[in-house]
């Protein structure tokens, strides 16, 4: 029995039966109301210590998380807004803007909860965004005890593993992750960003005059 239960909620398991399409359709299916919006950039869609009103399934774009003005992380395509705090407390842990326009389905908060709630498994469906969510501020909080250069290469090397669009040999972050918006992510002056900024620019590893991260090489932020 011990090894059925093993398997059954095995990591593996978990994550093909209770993914975020998984979690979308069973929405759907059920016929959860949702509207299907269309988010413009810089929008807040939630605000840290307000109430949190809604759920948000993003089909599309980036939308970063923020605490006291600090960004704390980002999400994007297939991934939720809206519940990272436990379904009990409806106040908001963190403000969530749109970086850029976002397409996203919209539910409300309560009827999503409740749903999940009257589900033999739905409180799967919790357990697998508080994990992942609580697994990446763990990496965050090792990470931020490293020298702001470590840090600044660590987050790059993070958001490139996520959102990079290659170019031939060139890899793009979005032109939303600006200057500012990385250098409150790793948590560094604007000073040290820019001039890390320029020596990367001098030593040929980015194109400095640009006005997003473009990069011909990645080789130097594993050194």
């Amino acid at each position: 029995m011990q090894e059925m239960l093993v398997e059954l909620y095995s990591h593996r398991v978990i994550r093909q039966r209770f993914n975020y399409d998984n979690f979308l359709d069973t929405l759907l299916e059920n016929r959860v109301p949702y509207t299907k919006k269309m988010i413009p950039k810089q929008t807040i869609l939630i605000k840290e210590q307000e109430t949190d009103a809604f759920v948000y399934f993003i089909e599309s774009g980036i939308i970063s998380l923020e605490r006291d003005e600090q960004v704390i992380s980002f999400l994007g395509n297939k991934q939720i807004a809206g519940l990272s705090n436990t379904f009990i407390i409806e106040e908001s842990l963190y403000t969530f803007r749109a970086l850029e326009r976002c397409s996203v389905y919209a539910f409300a908060r309560d009827a999503v909860v409740e749903l999940l709630l009257s589900m033999q498994e739905g409180w799967i469906y919790l357990y697998m965004n508080h994990m992942n969510h609580d697994g990446f501020l763990i990496e965050q909080c090792v990470m931020m005890r490293e020298p702001s250069e470590i840090r600044l290469k660590g987050c790059l090397t993070e958001l490139l593993g996520k959102y990079a669009v290659s170019d031939g040999r060139k890899k793009i972050l979005a032109k939303c992750f600006t200057k500012k918006v990385v250098s409150n992510y790793a948590n560094v002056s604007t000073k040290t960003m820019t001039q890390t900024w320029k020596n990367w620019s001098d030593e040929g590893y980015i194109d400095g005059a640009a006005n997003q991260f473009i990069f011909y090489s990645l080789d130097f932020l594993k050194e």
